[in-house]
């Protein structure tokens, strides 16, 4: 005891290393829904079509308020592994080549990019499996109805949530902003719920959600990696993932968190 104490007191006095307020990267991470409705999440999402007129000129409103943060890099829910072929699509949309798909990496992403001049954007992601069955069947196993009550419920709230977003007279400015509320994303808590499930021998919740968790830190380390001094980074991911995004880039000393709800504006 006497020798953690030392080391403790050892510890306090050092001084923390600096971190020069001005040079720090700036991160704003814009949750958003998956605009060709997802298909791997804990509920994938209805969607309209974004290409019809209304939609793509609320789209723009929504890139003009983005473009008020001045990013200096984009970044987008892709590995690695994808960032050649989809700049390759972006250089030809820039040529007036290529027509943007339906999806939230290109609608959002290289909308605002190309309006930024930016010659490229970048991609984060970091893929791993999660065993959704299996976490079910160690529940039912394990006589775990109270859960999975919990999250035949949270499911449904969840499902409701997003049928209200997809209203016609929804803009999609406003469904993203409401993508990014904090009542919205405590939702998160149900991987909580999920991580309980299993047993001390098996805890197949806890190992599926460990992994979830090992996912999110890598892609933010990837990101970290990314921003140099003096950008200001704006990361276009699903809304599922902000909020650890947003709790890693808070307590990074690395980098300054940026609130994305000050620039949607609730129109």
């Amino acid at each position: 005891m006497r020798h953690w104490v030392a080391a403790l007191a050892l510890a306090l006095t050092i001084p923390p290393v600096a971190v020069a307020q001005e040079d720090r990267p700036q991160v704003m991470i814009l949750g958003t829904f998956h605009f060709t409705g997802g298909g791997a999440d804990y509920v994938n999402s209805d969607v309209d079509d974004y290409l019809a007129p209304a939609r793509q000129a609320e789209i723009e409103s929504l890139v003009t308020a983005l473009a008020e943060f001045r990013p200096t890099k984009i970044i987008v829910e892709l590995t690695p592994d994808e960032e050649h072929l989809f700049n390759a699509d972006y250089r030809r949309y820039l040529a007036g080549e290529h027509t943007l798909t339906v999806n939230e990496r290109q609608q959002i992403g290289m909308r605002l990019a190309a309006r930024l001049g930016h010659e490229r954007l970048y991609a984060a992601d970091y893929t791993s499996g999660m065993n959704f069955n299996a976490m079910m069947a160690a529940g039912t196993e394990n006589g775990q109805d109270a859960l999975l009550a919990r999250l035949t419920e949270l499911r449904a709230v969840m499902t409701a949530l997003d049928a209200e977003q997809n209203r016609p007279n929804v803009t999609v400015t406003q469904r993203v902003r409401a993508n990014n509320q904090p009542d919205f994303l405590a939702l998160h808590n149900v991987y909580l719920t999920l991580a309980q499930l299993g047993s001390a021998a098996d805890p197949v919740g806890a190992r599926e959600m460990g992994q979830w968790w090992a996912r999110n830190l890598q892609i933010f380390a990837q990101i970290a990696r990314i921003a140099e001094p003096g950008d200001r980074v704006l990361v276009i991911y699903g809304s599922g993932h902000k909020f650890l995004f947003d709790q890693f880039f808070r307590d990074a000393v690395e980098t300054e968190w940026v609130d994305v709800l000050d620039y949607l504006p609730a129109d």
